[in-house]
């Protein structure tokens, strides 16, 4: 990084990101930290200048992705990890006066598939350079990570059924807190996306502890008839993947420390069976008070 590459200091600490063709680019910028299944913490405060110049790691999928189109819609495929807190910003001007209207994107792929970076498209340049808007774009934990319910097991897990749309009220949370050192202005958030993005956007209408965080919204397409929505006993789909591990219920805690890979395996050998029979198998949001439900069910709560 050059001597004049823009850096910002955060609630948290500074960032040094890069400037190309008059735009500023934060890649990989951490908002959260959680252990598997549990709810997001904001993240610790450091000393020092952090280079936010790299994508961070975007969330495990439950089967490797296949190229698909790449001709007209090319992807990036990227590292992946449950610890995918991580979002990205462009701007065209870092002066906290500015209060520029803030553009904050939720990636498609349902809630199991996806990430902030999977489309070319999904690159903030053109907007912050061309319509004078702060653009965000957030990964966040999917499928198991993020819509396994494990509240059976302990008081710790009861929101497990819903952390990652917690991941993103803790994006929001950090726009709120920090977007003005990005030139943006807190007060005048709009979140949009698109398929799987348009429904985390319905989910967050439905969501109490984001009220506040945005302020406008554009969901495009992801409604879709309940099919991203369950209910039902979990149980059955938790006691399944303990066995098919070799574990019993008092050991479900070993379920956090596993490698992601095991667990991912275990959850595809037992949910299609489950699936089958019309169960519970997870892998979108859940009524339980922190989420209250499908709209087109139990009406909106704004």
């Amino acid at each position: 990084m050059s001597k004049t590459s823009p850096i910002v200091q955060t609630s948290k600490g500074k960032l040094r990101g890069f400037r190309y063709d008059g735009v500023d680019h934060f890649y990989g910028i951490r908002y959260a930290k959680a252990k598997r299944f549990q709810m997001p913490e904001p993240v610790s405060a450091w000393e020092g200048i952090k280079d936010a110049g790299s994508y961070g790691m975007i969330c495990p999928v439950l089967n490797e992705p296949m190229p698909v189109g790449e001709v007209m819609t090319p992807h990036r495929f990227w590292p992946s990890s449950e610890h995918c807190q991580y979002l990205n910003v462009w701007t065209d001007s870092c002066n906290p006066a500015a209060k520029k209207p803030v553009m904050f994107w939720i990636h498609g792929g349902g809630y199991a598939a996806g990430s902030s970076i999977e489309q070319v498209c999904y690159d903030g340049f053109n907007l912050a350079k061309k319509d004078g808007v702060v653009v965000v774009s957030v990964n966040h934990r999917l499928n198991a990570f993020g819509y396994l319910d494990m509240s059976d097991f302990g008081d710790k897990y009861k929101n497990s059924v819903n952390v990652g749309m917690a991941d993103l009220v803790e994006a929001l949370r950090w726009v709120r807190d920090n977007i003005a050192c990005f030139g943006g202005d807190p007060d005048n958030v709009t979140i949009f996306g698109q398929s799987g993005g348009g429904g985390k956007i319905s989910s967050l209408l439905q969501t109490p502890a984001a009220d506040g965080l945005f302020h406008k919204c554009i969901i495009m397409s992801g409604i879709a008839d309940g099919i991203m929505y369950q209910e039902g006993d979990s149980r059955p789909l938790v006691d399944g993947m303990l066995k098919e591990l070799g574990l019993t219920a008092d050991e479900c805690e070993k379920l956090e420390t596993l490698p992601y890979e095991q667990l991912v395996q275990a959850y595809k050998k037992v949910s299609p069976a489950i699936q089958a029979a019309g169960g519970y198998v997870g892998c979108a949001p859940t009524p339980n008070g922190y989420y209250l439900g499908d709209p087109r069910k139990v009406g909106f709560s704004k």
